[in-house]
């Protein structure tokens, strides 16, 4: 006599092989119903018609899944990879900022030691314009 666990095995098994029942379905059963089910779909046509749609369907719905999983791992790793090259831009912004704001600072300094010599320059020239006015004055002859 076949034991109770040898008995499922053995019907998930024909449920398998004959009808392409997953055993994470049929094991959902006890050995009685099991077998009920092979014989309800071995004498109905109807009920195996619709045992064979529900494996088709079950077929097109996992590979569905495992594309879907597919497409999920593949959107986390892009994801992760964006993630990343966006935090290396941000640092790199921050970095050209920083940069920058220096580069001001420089600016502004070398602006104002320029503008200090112009105005220094200014003022000699002014003093020597005076002084040739001066000398011009006192060289301007007298046309009497």
């Amino acid at each position: 006599m076949i034991s109770n666990p040898e008995k499922t095995q053995k019907y998930e098994d024909e449920l398998k092989e004959k009808y392409g029942i997953n055993k994470n379905i049929s094991n959902q059963l006890s050995s009685e119903q099991q077998k009920e089910i092979l014989q309800l779909i071995e004498n109905n046509d109807a009920i195996s018609k619709l045992v064979r749609g529900f494996v088709v369907k079950n077929k097109e719905l996992s590979n569905n899944n495992r594309k879907i999983g597919r497409q999920r791992e593949d959107a986390k790793r892009k994801l992760n990879y964006k993630e990343e090259e966006n935090q290396e831009l941000a640092t790199k912004v921050s970095q050209l900022r920083q940069e920058l704001k220096i580069l001001k600072q420089i600016s502004y300094s070398i602006l104002t030691d320029f503008k200090k010599q112009l105005t220094q320059d200014m003022l000699s020239r002014s003093e020597i314009i005076t002084t040739v006015e001066e000398l011009m004055k006192v060289f301007k002859v007298k046309t009497n």
